[in-house]
């Protein structure tokens, strides 16, 4: 199993975080590998529903979605995505902290079949694109 915590401090109030990482719309001004969502997604997530995602990662462009597993209004979102052979789950937590607001993206994917050959270089490569998605969007919501 790969598995990557990546979390951030952001000086914003947790309701404002909650609502720009809910809406799939923003996450190509920070999550680096999706490359377009379509701008009738929903801005907060159905549970149940499937929102279809242009991604971008090393191995080029590919059609992808993700399902919405958990909405906690104001605090989690966790989705199930599918790209690429790979389907990770992925969770975003949003918590009060005295500077701001913890953001935290947790990953985990099990690989299958000839897809465990890749296990070595996805538990290098995940942990690293995570904490850059983080960094982005504390960027991002900061500038």
């Amino acid at each position: 199993m790969v598995k990557s915590a990546e979390s951030v401090v952001i000086a914003r109030p947790a309701a404002e975080v909650f609502q720009y990482v809910a809406d799939l719309r923003n996450e190509p001004k920070w999550h680096v590998d999706i490359a377009t969502v379509p701008p009738e997604t929903d801005p907060v997530p159905l549970v149940g529903k499937t929102y279809a995602l242009k991604f971008k990662p090393f191995m080029g462009k590919t059609d992808g979605t993700f399902t919405a597993l958990k909405v906690e209004p104001g605090a989690r979102v966790e989705y199930r995505a599918d790209f690429a052979g790979l389907q990770p789950r992925i969770t975003y937590t949003i918590e009060q902290a005295s500077e701001g607001t913890r953001f935290t993206r947790d990953v985990e994917m099990r690989l299958s079949g000839l897809k465990m050959l890749m296990t070595p270089m996805m538990a290098f490569m995940v942990p690293r694109r995570n904490k850059v998605f983080v960094q982005n969007l504390k960027r991002a919501l900061e500038s």
